[in-house]
């Protein structure tokens, strides 16, 4: 157990086949995987888990509600076997969203029903009510259950304590509240960033329209929010520990990936006068595989083109010679949206679908082939510092290989 870390996250029980078994949260990493190894063991369940259970993974998470949403995403993505309760939907309570009432609120039930409302989980019961605590401190919607909600001519404690918007005295317009249930609702489906980026926008509408008391609470709900950002503790596993393994889960869960990332390809380019010449670096489970390293002189472009030596790059690797390498679960290009998407169609003509990505230096934002909008993750994201390391060892390279290119061609 010392190889796990007195930290909340999410831990995964896998089998020999590195199928997951078993997901689940917890407050402390250590303490909770620890207690599965008592004996005598407690259940038959645990019995059964430790009998075909081969390793345990985990990732670290800054909050237990950040561990409780990549729980629930992580369940619902493997269906581990032994995660049998969550398939009980009488049993486990959901958090609802009242979304078909005028004024919204926050729920626990038991049971989903079909009253336009939303709803998320199911989750452990044991945590489900400090998880509604903590959102509506972040997001001070309605306490009061009634339903319809009166019209109070003066709000109540709640509001004084800042603990209630007090839509009931009308404190609230009806357009912003549902704005901000709408951020609560990408917060409970595990977009987080998308809540941050929302919430900022409208701050920047109400200072526009110098509507400052609506922009201090936004600025105040953007303040909370960005405490349950995916910014990872900066603790290191031991050695025995699969390096990268957190920044390779997170990069995988961002960038919303088909399967683990366990192999990355990155190409750059560089320029010798009249001529290119283009690099391959390999990363595998976090570390530099340079036995995979290969070299390119980019022949069919007559004047320094990055974007069309990326395609000839990405080309040649996937039919020439080099195809019967391992085919990688990423393929990183430095540059932005123009050398993405010609990364993409040397993929295309070799009759390939792998996940591609850019990563451009100036503001360090990921490109996606087929959306406008780039992705920016938090300075302190591992999974952006894994890309960067990626991007930067292909350009160190890059570079090598056009100084010793140089020095043939004096």
């Amino acid at each position: 157990m010392k190889s796990f870390p007195d930290l909340p996250g999410v831990y995964l029980f896998k089998d020999k086949t590195g199928r997951v078994i078993y997901v689940g949260k917890a407050k402390s990493l250590k303490a909770r995987v620890a207690s599965y190894f008592k004996v005598p063991v407690d259940s038959p369940k645990t019995a059964a888990l430790l009998k075909h259970y081969h390793h345990i993974d985990f990732i670290v998470a800054k909050t237990e509600l950040e561990a409780l949403l990549l729980e629930s995403r992580l369940i619902k993505k493997y269906l581990p076997r032994y995660n049998v309760q969550w398939r009980d939907d009488k049993q486990y309570p959901y958090i609802k969203l009242t979304w078909g009432e005028e004024w919204p609120q926050l729920l626990v039930v038991r049971r989903k029903r079909s009253d336009g409302a939303r709803y998320f989980g199911p989750y452990e019961a044991g945590s489900v009510k400090d998880t509604v605590r903590l959102l509506k401190k972040f997001f001070p919607i309605r306490l009061c259950k009634e339903t319809p909600l009166k019209r109070r001519e003066q709000p109540c404690l709640y509001f004084y304590l800042k603990q209630c918007w007090a839509p009931c005295a009308r404190a609230v317009s009806h357009e912003e509240y549902l704005k901000v249930c709408q951020a609560l609702v990408s917060i409970l489906e595990g977009d987080l960033a998308a809540a941050l980026a929302y919430l900022k926008e409208e701050m920047e509408l109400a200072a526009g329209a110098q509507n400052f008391e609506r922009a201090a609470r936004l600025r105040d709900q953007i303040r909370n929010l960005s405490r349950l950002t995916l910014r990872r503790p900066g603790w290191r596993p031991p050695r025995r520990q699969i390096p990268g393994e957190t920044s390779l889960w997170e990069l995988r869960e961002v960038l919303s990936l088909p399967r683990a990332v366990r192999r990355i390809e990155a190409y750059d380019v560089s320029n010798l006068g009249s001529h290119s010449v283009a690099s391959l670096v390999t990363f595998e489970e976090g570390r530099p595989l340079k036995s995979d390293y290969r070299k390119f002189r980019i022949r069919g472009i007559k004047k320094p083109n990055d974007v069309a030596a990326i395609e000839e790059a990405v080309f040649r690797r996937h039919t020439g010679t080099l195809k019967g390498m391992p085919r990688p679960d990423l393929i990183l290009v430095d540059g932005g949206i123009a050398q993405a998407r010609a990364g993409e169609k040397a993929l295309k003509r070799a009759k390939l679908q792998i996940p591609i990505v850019g990563l451009a230096k100036r503001e360090e934002e990921i490109f996606f082939p087929r959306k406008n909008l780039p992705l920016k993750l938090p300075a302190d994201s591992q999974a952006r510092l894994l890309l960067q390391r990626v991007r930067d060892e292909a350009h160190r390279f890059a570079l090598a290989f056009q100084r010793s290119s140089r020095r043939l061609v004096k």
